[in-house]
């Protein structure tokens, strides 16, 4: 034993008079390696140039990583295997390319060490999706033949809308003139009317049939109608055919 220490203390003691360097340490014999991947964002429309970065090398070193890094692409779940580029990877590990988005799907790469069988890959799923105008009805609602004495009242359930502007169409047919009432999207229960509120539209006067817009500022509540007639003059009759109709103009995704 005593012998075995005095050699390697010689040993030692012999390079550090000579000024030689101790060797470099080698890699393990089984090295751990892993990569990152990500392209960088979730979903994006098509053309668009994003970029497929991350890091690859041995687990815990920031030097020494530097290699090539092979990209491919598979549509969707099922599509085929497509090289789309490839890279060098820096001695930190870094690498990054550039590619065009065309479709939905998986992005693969393969890294491979410059100098050592050391291997790693990773993947990342990227949506692309276009976009066209949709609309929607959101609320309808109509009576007829109906006095609205003291009132009509149309109060829609509670529903989700986005938003964007409400386009509304406001049918009022009345045999008395005296008839008015205001129209309005609102989270308020008591349904209250604030005048200049862009969420409400009244027509005092009954004015119809009209189209307009409603911008509440809110994406969560419901639709109100209140509609009041006087009393017609003795032997005629107070009868209104009222028809509400509220629309939204939503833009839908379609995934490629």
């Amino acid at each position: 034993m005593g012998s075995t220490r005095l050699l390697a203390a010689g040993t030692l003691l012999a390079a550090a008079l000579t000024g030689a360097a101790p060797a470099a340490a080698a890699p393990p014999a089984d090295p751990k390696t892993d990569m990152v991947l990500s392209a960088g964002t979730a979903e994006v429309k098509p053309g668009t140039m994003i970029t497929l970065s991350g890091w690859a090398g041995w687990l815990g070193r920031d030097t020494g990583n530097a290699g090539k890094v092979d990209f491919f692409f598979r549509k969707g779940a099922t599509g085929p295997r497509v090289r789309v580029g490839s890279t060098e990877a820096a001695s930190s590990g870094e690498f990054r390319l550039k590619v065009k988005a065309t479709a939905s799907g998986q992005y693969a790469a393969e890294y491979q060490h410059r100098k050592q069988p050391v291997k790693a890959n990773g993947t990342a799923y990227l949506n692309v999706y276009t976009e066209k105008p949709v609309e929607r009805t959101l609320f309808g609602w109509n009576a007829f033949t109906m006095p609205c004495l003291p009132a009509c009242e149309a109060v829609g359930s509670e529903q989700l809308i986005s938003p964007a502007p409400i386009k509304v169409k406001l049918t009022r047919e009345c045999l008395q003139p005296v008839a008015g009432g205001r129209v309005g999207f609102t989270s308020d229960p008591k349904n209250a009317f604030k005048a200049g509120d862009p969420g409400w539209r009244e027509f005092p006067k009954g004015e119809g049939p009209t189209e307009f817009e409603l911008k509440p500022g809110i994406t969560r509540g419901h639709f109100y109608l209140q509609w009041t007639s006087t009393a017609a003059p003795e032997g005629q009759f107070t009868s209104c055919n009222l028809s509400f109709l509220a629309t939204q103009t939503d833009v839908q995704k379609d995934y490629v």
